[in-house]
């Protein structure tokens, strides 16, 4: 079982950050949270000549670090230590990576702005140099956990996720279901029709999920789903699946079944942090 005591959450000062300080609070309650870290990174070379003058004798980095306490203690009301940690960085995913080594950190909170304005380009490197989890939250998110999906490809990667899984379940004892897409070929063979095709892969794809579940020898009950994909993608099929169906969270591996290298990102994991997902993603490394 893996035990989460630090988390790291990025802040930029835009109103993304109300929904992330709310749902590092609840999570520090619901998951035993020893300290949280809030995060926001200085862009000085980002400031346009016009405004140097003006800005040269102002201490910015304590100005933001007011800025984000005030907000802090509006929004976090979890009996826990927290700490902000003001940088200065052309990169900051660098600042992010050396955070994570220099605290400990055991997750990063990030946020996905679906109606707000930016890019998600942050999440995207970070997920290639962190070593740590990382949740995606949407500003559309609910604070609670009592349904969690989990895409699963049978890898060893994706087994990293389960031992997640059973601290949060621990937790919040949460529904859990594990989710498998499997794809059916547009063209297969003239000599076996569509109908037999598809169910043999369908009864194949369950039997697989089946035993993997077995495998896992978990105390709590997993609900098992395996899902056609033909037209949509595997990270389309799971976000929608899951949404349909109530999960307050999708969990998936930072790498699948198809990985060639420890460097390399999972091509669905890759989708699912830019997707529009109304959910958090956490993504288990």
């Amino acid at each position: 079982m893996t035990n989460i005591n630090n988390i790291l959450v990025g802040l930029d000062l835009s109103p993304m950050d109300d929904h992330l300080i709310k749902y590092a609070s609840f999570l520090a309650k619901k998951l035993n949270i020893k300290k949280v870290y809030f995060t926001h990174n200085v862009k000085k070379y980002a400031i346009s000549e016009l405004f140097q003058e003006q800005l040269k004798d102002l201490d910015l980095e304590q100005i933001i670090g007011d800025e984000l306490s005030e907000k802090i203690n509006s929004s976090f009301d979890a009996d826990v230590e927290w700490d902000t940690l003001i940088a200065e960085d052309p990169y900051t995913e660098s600042i992010f990576n050396h955070i994570v080594n220099k605290y400990y950190i055991d997750m990063i909170l990030v946020g996905n702005k679906i109606d707000y304005e930016g890019a998600g380009v942050l999440t995207d490197k970070l997920l290639r140099m962190v070593k740590c989890p990382i949740i995606i939250i949407p500003e559309t998110t609910q604070n609670k956990i009592e349904n969690i999906w989990i895409g699963t490809d049978f890898s060893r990667s994706c087994m990293k996720i389960y031992n997640n899984v059973d601290y949060i379940q621990k937790n919040t004892d949460a529904k859990v279901t594990a989710a498998h897409v499997y794809h059916i070929p547009a063209q297969f063979s003239p000599y076996v029709s569509d109908e037999t095709l598809k169910s043999k892969i369908k009864k194949h794809s369950e039997e697989r999920l089946e035993k993997f579940v077995k495998r896992l020898h978990k105390p709590y009950d997993i609900a098992k789903y395996s899902l056609e994909s033909k037209e949509s993608s595997i990270a389309e099929k799971l976000v929608e699946y899951s949404q349909d169906r109530g999960a307050d969270l999708l969990m998936v591996a930072d790498k699948g079944s198809n990985n060639i290298s420890s460097l390399m990102l999972g091509s669905v994991t890759d989708e699912l942090s830019t997707s529009n997902a109304k959910i958090p993603i956490w993504i288990v490394k």
